[in-house]
């Protein structure tokens, strides 16, 4: 190649190189002011992660016997296109996320990322490849002029290029946790991190589940096995978020909520579906790492008190949809604990219309409703139905029918793309809830509830459920609605106290006269009753929820005060949510001080009352 062919792949690698210095910086200043001190810092930090695959090749090419070996040339451009492309795509998704990519929950849970990974970038690895390619191809030429100053004055080199990054390298090491950019960031999480609070969690979170599968329930004075009536259902919502439930965007959930009582804010304790599922069935909190059915075996599972096992032994039939294709993990989680029949594709027809995230739900309804007539008409059934296909990222509205209905026609903010494809869901619940009324309505009841909220960023950029750990990340909503014309349950009523998806099966237990003392979830049957034997109180016990994402985060609601707990760091963020419900001015706290509210969630006795901050 002739030299203006070498200069020009050398501005190309200048270029790169600034366009990693300003999507880092881009990410870090969007809410602050740019010119600041804590922006120059960052730039400096970033200069040894740019630097250090130039520098590499320089001292590689700097030892005359060494270069001339063709395997070291190869590994060594191999590593700094590898290595340049790994920095790029964690650059990008911090840019994007706004949060740090966190290989070490990744690392937890391969099941589910490698798929979900795989469905949005897939398109993109064949160019990823060509463009690591393409880059180790050309670093000869790019950095043939460095090359040749290296050799005319190589003390000139190596101070001036070891100067910067041994000044980038201290300033990075000096400021790291609180001043990083994404590199530094996954560096800072996976290796340097206090993993004391998460270490803490998951030795608690272990011995209940140790002592939970010990515990068994037992029918109290009250038993009445068949106060919900002889088909009990369970419909999970995908991402509804409880900030977006009201006549506008879920008028179905609303019709239904005329027949039953309705928990418009409830928490979600988890952001992920299956973590959901665990909290909702089996009313356990969720781990800070991995996934009930990836840390124990079926066996262990078994011995879990959850919904299908308890109604299996009072003689229901227990049956699981799943609206997309079968999936081993699920299959796993679901017959663990209880469920006989898991059932998905079989069910469905020939052209049946099937999205990425799974079967659109009007059609899945309908199949499922086919189904039970076919083959379970006048049994006792639990089930429970998973779906998810249109309340799910990117958020589009596929099905043309509705486009005309959906409250925002032309969406501009992400809120408005959230709530149309809320709105769409809400439309198929509206067929499922017609379809139930019409055939089990005077003889079962009907539980809607959402696996996990999806944020509406009332928070700047909080539009994944990875990104924040606030209210708007946790709301839910929950609708109970008993068979029809059965006097004890209230209907049309709204319940304003935030219980929690852990509240469910204690709940369920307590209508049912059963009792269950190892759960760390309480009942509100007071709140579905018409006039309940207690008082209807306010939630006695903390709510916890797992914000797992970028190193995690703890939330523990003893409402209005909210405690959240940084898994990496030693600060407690703490909200009066009741003055101030946008969580825009935390006090701060140390861990050690409030660790205590996480070990009497977990039934630990708590030393001392906690300090009050506002």
């Amino acid at each position: 190649m002739n030299s203006k062919t070498k200069w020009g792949l050398f501005a190309l690698y200048l270029a790169l190189f600034g366009s990693y210095c300003g999507l880092e910086l881009d990410t870090f200043v969007t809410d602050l002011p740019f010119f600041q001190a804590s922006t120059l810092v960052l730039f400096i930090n970033i200069l040894c992660i740019v630097l250090a695959p130039v520098a590499v090749y320089l001292l590689f090419a700097s030892i005359p016997w060494l270069w001339r070996l063709r395997a070291v040339r190869v590994a060594v451009r191999t590593f700094g296109a590898v290595y340049f492309h790994f920095i790029l795509f964690l650059a990008v998704y911090k840019s994007v996320r706004k949060v740090d990519f966190d290989f070490y929950f990744m690392w937890y849970n391969l099941a589910d990322t490698l798929p979900a990974l795989w469905k949005l970038f897939a398109p993109w690895f064949p160019v990823v490849l060509l463009l690591i390619a393409l880059f180790a191809l050309f670093q000869k030429q790019a950095y043939a002029p460095l090359v040749r100053r290296l050799e005319r004055t190589p003390r000139a080199v190596a101070l001036g290029l070891g100067g910067v990054i041994a000044l980038s390298a201290l300033s990075q090491a000096m400021t790291i946790d609180s001043v990083r950019g994404s590199a530094s960031g996954f560096v800072y999480s996976s290796f340097l991190s206090d993993r004391s609070l998460r270490d803490e969690y998951a030795a608690l979170y272990g011995s209940h589940i140790e002592r939970l599968r010990s515990e068994t329930p037992r029918p109290g004075g009250r038993f009445s096995p068949g106060a919900l009536g002889d088909a009990v259902f369970v419909v999970k919502q995908e991402s509804l978020n409880g900030l977006l439930t009201g006549p506008r965007v879920t008028p179905e959930l609303m019709r239904a909520a005329r027949d039953g009582v309705l928990f418009p804010r409830m928490y979600g304790n988890a952001v992920q579906s299956l973590r959901g599922y665990e909290c909702v069935l089996c009313g356990v909190p969720p781990s800070a790492a991995g996934a009930l059915v990836d840390e124990y075996t079926p066996e262990e599972l078994g011995k879990l008190t959850c919904l299908p096992e308890v109604f299996r032994s009072l003689g229901y039939r227990t049956l699981y949809f799943f609206g997309g294709s079968r999936n081993p993990r699920i299959v796993r989680f679901a017959r663990s604990t209880g469920f006989e029949e898991v059932l998905s594709d079989e069910i469905m027809r020939p052209g049946d219309i099937k999205f990425d995230w799974g079967y659109r739900e009007d059609i899945f309804y309908r199949r499922v409703f086919e189904h039970l007539d076919a083959h379970y008409a006048g049994e006792k059934i639990f089930v429970f139905l998973d779906t998810g296909a249109t309340n799910h990222t990117p958020f589009e509205v596929l099905d043309e029918a509705l486009l005309g209905t959906i409250p925002f026609p032309e969406p501009e903010k992400f809120e408005e793309r959230l709530s149309n494809t809320t709105f769409a869901q809400d439309a198929y619940f509206g067929l499922c809830y017609d379809l139930f009324r019409e055939r089990f309505g005077a003889r079962g009841s009907l539980l809607a509830v959402s696996d996990h909220s999806w944020p509406i960023p009332i928070h700047k950029h909080n539009i994944y459920n990875e990104r924040g750990a606030w209210e708007e990340n946790f709301l839910i909503s929950l609708l109970f609605v008993p068979p029809a014309g059965d006097g004890r349950f209230g209907a049309g009523a709204e319940v304003p106290e935030r219980f929690s998806q852990m509240d469910i099966l204690p709940t369920m237990l307590d209508l049912l006269g059963m009792e269950h003392a190892g759960l760390l979830g309480e009942s509100f049957a007071p709140w579905l009753l018409a006039e309940p034997s207690g008082a209807r109180t306010k939630p006695a016990k903390a709510k916890l929820s797992i914000q797992p994402y970028g190193g995690g985060y703890i939330s523990v609601v003893r409402y209005p005060e909210k405690f959240l707990f940084d898994v990496l760091g030693r600060e407690v963020a703490i909200y009066d949510l009741a003055r101030d419900p946008g969580e825009r001015s935390p006090a701060a706290g140390d861990i050690e001080e409030y660790l205590p509210l996480i070990r009497s969630f977990f039934g630990l006795p708590q030393p001392k009352p906690l300090p009050r901050r506002f």
